[in-house]
Formats: C-alpha cells, structure tokens, sequence
C-alpha cells in the first residue's frame, strides 16, 4: 500500500512540522544541504521503505533530492538533480512513487511512464526546455531532459564537438552535473550558454525563468568548478538551419 504526507517548507525544517518524523532528519537535511534552501518536502511510503522528496533551490537553480528511510536500515541520499526524469530513466525509483511524486510537485505532464521527445516545460527547473528555444533553431539538436545528468548524456552521444570550458567558443553549453553522495553535500548543477561577451547566461528561477547572466566565464567556472567536473560543448550548425 502507498502512503502519502507532504508539507511546505522554507529554508528551514521547522521544529512543530518534524515532530511526527524521525528526530534526526532535519540534522541529515541540513548535513546534506549545506548551500540554498529547501522550498517544499513531502514523502511517500511503499513496500516498506519510505521515499522523501525535498524540492531544493540553489541560488538561480532549482531541483531535488530523494531520501530513502528503510527501516533498521539506514537513511541515504537516492537522488538529486535538476529534473527527476533521468531518475525515472534509470530506474532508481519504483514507479508508483515517481508518479506520486509527479503530482506533489505538480508537473503532470512530465510522468514518467510516458516516452519524452523533448524536455518538458513544465518540469522542476526546465532548463533543457530553455535550451531547446535558444538553440534547436540553429543545431536541430532537441532535448530530451530537465536534468543536467541527463542534458550531458545525449550531449556527449550527440554530433556536438566537445570544448574544454575555460577556451569555449561562443556559442557554447557549458555543464556542471548535479553531484551528491550518499549523506551529502547535495550540489545542483548548472547548464549555460557562453555569449560572445564571453559571459554565462542561463535561466534564473528566482527571475520567472527568464535568461539572465551568469556572470563571466572565468566567474562561472571559478564558482562551479573548484570540486566539480565541468564539460563544454559546441553543437553543429546545420545547413539548412542557418
């Protein structure tokens, strides 16, 4: 049978909302989330384990991260990234959760028993459906994902021409993949497009969305790049498309 809690939080885990949860998972959280803030929790119970879902943000970005409580088990970290599409991809989470958590988050058009052509636009943070209207009128090269895990597996399968970051091209994406561990720290990643001001701009949650810079290249890797993996790559322009 399929449990189902959720509650709103901001920035904080609240004394009063945590008392019916185990004492120390507002200690875990903020073990695991150390940088941004958590906009909304809620938590699912199937076969036995408890799935709990934390909607993060983190400065423009916004994404999630995926507990699991077995009991006289332990308590660790599943999942975290831009989107939960990849994690419905890759099977990491039972079904009947992800269409739970679908619906808590509200972006039914994302579930995930359905085939995806393109990154949808109603996702957590759809920053590969950003993308799609800046760059698919040009490369031909449509996204499928809102996760930055996923964005960089169909970059690195695709035609696109892989650039070391500092010495991008305009033109370029630039990814920093969402990286976590088990107990933490969660880090949500960032995709961006290099401008030929030799500025990062991307889409900013806390702006509607709407595309904003980032800052300058040498500032955006500065920022992303002291313990993460960074990845550029520049897409073919099609004939036809130009």
């Amino acid at each position: 049978m399929l449990y189902i809690f959720g509650w709103l939080l901001l920035f904080t885990l609240p004394a009063a909302l945590a008392g019916g949860l185990d004492a120390d998972l507002p200690a875990f959280v903020q073990q695991a989330v150390p940088k941004g803030g958590i906009l909304f929790s809620g938590a699912v119970q199937a076969a036995g384990t408890t799935y709990e879902l934390f909607l993060l943000q983190q400065a423009q970005r916004r994404g999630v991260m995926v507990v699991t409580d077995i009991p006289a088990v332990h308590r660790h970290i599943l999942f975290a990234d831009t989107s939960l599409d990849i994690a419905a991809d890759r099977g990491l989470i039972p079904l009947e959760v992800m269409e739970q958590f679908v619906s808590l988050l509200g972006i039914g058009r994302s579930l995930p028993n359905q085939p995806r052509t393109n990154a949808a636009g109603d996702d957590i943070y759809p920053i590969g459906a950003a993308l799609n209207t800046v760059l698919g009128r040009i490369a031909g090269l449509i996204l499928r994902s809102n996760s930055t895990l996923g964005i960089l597996q169909q970059l690195e399968q695709s035609d696109a021409i892989p650039v070391a970051p500092a010495a991008a091209p305009a033109g370029s994406i630039l990814i920093c993949p969402t990286t976590y561990s088990a107990t933490g720290p969660v880090w949500l990643g960032s995709v961006a497009v290099l401008g030929p001001d030799r500025k990062v701009y991307g889409p900013d949650f806390r702006k509607g969305g709407a595309w904003t810079s980032l800052g300058t290249l040498e500032s955006w890797i500065e920022e992303n790049g002291e313990n993460h993996q960074l990845f550029g790559f520049l897409l073919k322009a099609h004939a036809d498309r130009t």
